[in-house]
């Protein structure tokens, strides 16, 4: 799949959810999506990052299909995540990222279990910064300290706080983009630990 084909699913997906269907012919669309399904389950099956090198020295990240920055995941935002650095010069991952009504919870707002999910991406991939192998969630803790606003520019902006053998320590924060100024809109803490498998 291409990122194009992807980004029009999503934008399947947005038009069902904030459109009413009645000035379609249902049953020709659903007939429709169901064919073209087919035919994408008739090519080829997506080997998984992981199981196109058993080696994990030399296999890829699969960042791209991921749940939260996978441009090739139809179901993901996408969230881009670049360096950034904060204002005493450690680097950071920095996510941008502008929400839709799709993950709405209060009314005008992002919903409280997608931050959490784009903090846990963003801090995960902040464990490059260690140029050490990866690690596993063991705890997420956030702190949201206002509401985080739909169709809105998002930062979530994550550096290493410590590091340790088996343990990595990450700091997060959400902002609006380009108010880092400002408070940021929730705040997120997370152990990682390594050979946790």
């Amino acid at each position: 799949m291409s990122a194009e084909l992807a980004a029009a699913v999503r934008r399947l997906a947005l038009a069902l959810h904030s459109h009413e269907t009645d000035t379609i012919d249902e049953a020709a669309a659903i007939a429709g999506l169901d064919e073209l399904s087919a035919g994408l389950r008739n090519g080829r099956r997506r080997l998984r990052w992981y199981e196109k090198d058993p080696d994990p020295a030399r296999r890829p990240r699969g960042r791209e299909l991921t749940a939260w920055s996978g441009v090739l995941n139809a179901a993901a935002p996408p969230m881009s995540l670049d360096g950034g650095r904060l204002d005493d010069g450690r680097p950071t991952i920095d996510g941008r990222v502008r929400i839709d009504r799709l993950r709405e919870g209060p009314p005008g707002f992002v919903h409280g279990g997608v931050v959490a999910g784009l903090f846990d991406e963003v801090m995960g991939a902040a464990q490059r910064l260690t140029q050490r192998p990866g690690a596993m969630t063991g705890r997420l803790t956030l702190r949201y300290r206002r509401p985080t606003p739909l169709d809105t520019d998002l930062l979530f902006r994550a550096w290493i706080e410590e590091d340790r053998s088996r343990r990595v320590l990450v700091r997060a924060a959400s902002y609006i983009d380009g108010a880092e100024a400002a408070r940021p809109t929730a705040e997120a803490e997370a152990i990682f630990v390594r050979g946790a498998r």
